[in-house]
């Protein structure tokens, strides 16, 4: 039986449902003791990730790891649900952290304390803080998403335009940049990019989900978001940004060519500007968010993974195992590093050799991950709802409206919060805004 320490599932979920859910994890499988060579089942969307687990496989050769790589991070929740309805669950999958909850609701992600709980000293607090809920852990950590702001050194040179450290002087220099050359932006704002909004939100205060005693609390609407969203809007309005979504190839070309000369990202961005932008190689360069109170300075979460334990395996055992050496072991962190360029949410692997050097978008920047260890020292708590693929698909919907009118995007905020509050209540959740 698949058991939720100090009510975890109740406080999750609520009242009837909560009922059924621990009815079905009293049919998970148990640990069974393993008979001969088996094989996990592993779904990932890692850049390389085979490469990585053939290295597990050439040391374990009792214990194969079968890597499917049809699922990317959007679609996770949903396959998973799927996957466990025809009764046909993989042993261990990748999933982003803001999925967590959903899987961990639906009796998909299996408690897996007894390997993780005593490891809180050795994992970074934003990852544990998204991994734990009371006190139960629920995935391997992977990596963490420190918030950076990457500029184009050239073209901020060229113009004398001041690196922004506050938001003020953030909008300020889109302005300044686009008086000096009408064919560039500073950034875009892309109403596609639910993600990179939340993130922004969290820097500012927000809070969109919480949960007590299984009642959810809902705040996309929350004053600290509509402060965010009243910001882009009068950039929007003014034409200081761009509206260009992101990954389209018209983004893309922009990155390439310069016609965006920065990018709101996270750790993880270097090596996608290197393979998208070959040509800029050298030519940026990466500081902490601009700060609303330089005083009080904060980040938000910009993606982030780790890896769950399916109740749906018949090796909880091995695949606990596995899961604990994907993430925290230094051979797989090594190759995670040279194949995924993730900053690992284990401590002890952000001394690895590789982690000390610059990344080769920027040279010339070997304080790169210095920075990122910081900025995660800032980052604010944050606790995901179990229905952000719904609420962020609202998001894109009505942010897309409202940023064609360049206006309104108080209200489209509104509606995000009218449509997450009423699908948690059609799932079955206790809500209260």
């Amino acid at each position: 039986m698949t058991r939720f320490r100090g009510g975890t599932a109740a406080r999750l979920m609520g009242g009837a449902l909560a009922a059924a859910l621990l009815l079905a994890a009293c049919s998970s499988n148990g640990d069974k003791p393993a008979d001969g060579p088996i094989t996990l089942t592993y779904w990932s969307w890692a850049p390389s990730i085979e490469k990585i687990v053939e290295v597990w496989n050439k040391s374990h050769p009792d214990v194969r790891v079968r890597v499917n790589t049809s699922t990317g991070g959007d679609e996770i929740v949903a396959k998973l649900t799927a996957a466990k309805k025809a009764g046909d669950l993989p042993d261990l999958s990748n999933t982003t952290y803001q999925g967590l909850p959903a899987l961990i609701t639906a009796d998909i992600a299996a408690d897996i304390t007894d390997v993780m709980g005593e490891r809180k000293s050795e994992t970074s607090a934003p990852a544990w803080t998204m991994t734990t809920f009371d006190g139960v852990n629920y995935g391997v950590p992977q990596g963490t998403s420190p918030m950076f702001l990457f500029y184009r050194k050239d073209i901020f040179e060229k113009y004398d335009l001041p690196v922004p450290t506050t938001w003020d002087e953030y909008a300020k220099v889109a302005r300044d940049l686009r008086k000096a050359d009408p064919a560039r932006y500073l950034a875009t704002f892309p109403a596609n990019d639910a993600q990179l909004f939340a993130g922004l939100a969290q820097q500012a205060g927000a809070s969109w989900w919480s949960v007590n005693g299984g009642n959810w609390t809902v705040g996309i609407n929350d004053e600290p978001s509509r402060k965010v969203a009243e910001y882009w809007q009068r950039l929007v309005a003014d034409d200081a940004v761009a509206t260009m979504k992101t990954n389209t190839p018209e983004w893309q070309a922009a990155l390439a060519d310069g016609t965006l000369a920065s990018w709101l990202g996270a750790v993880w961005t270097p090596p996608i500007l290197a393979t998208n932008a070959p040509k800029t190689v050298g030519k940026w360069a990466a500081v902490p968010l601009p700060q609303w109170d330089p005083s009080k300075p904060a980040s938000g979460v910009l993606g982030g993974s780790g890896t769950v334990v399916t109740t749906g395996t018949k090796y909880p055992k091995e695949a606990k195992k596995f899961a604990l050496w994907l993430n925290t072991s230094e051979e797989a962190l090594n190759a995670y590093i040279e194949h995924a360029s993730i900053w690992p949410a284990a401590l002890p692997g952000r001394k690895l050799p590789e982690l000390q050097k610059a990344p080769s978008l920027m040279p010339e920047q070997t304080d790169f991950y210095k920075s990122a260890a910081e900025i995660d020292e800032i980052t604010v708590p944050v606790t995901w709802g179990p229905n952000v693929p719904a609420a962020f698909d609202s998001f894109n919907n009505h942010f897309s409206a409202a940023v064609t009118a360049k206006s309104g995007f108080a209200k489209a905020l509104e509606l995000v919060q009218r449509d997450a509050v009423a699908n948690l209540k059609r799932a079955g959740y206790r809500v209260t805004e």
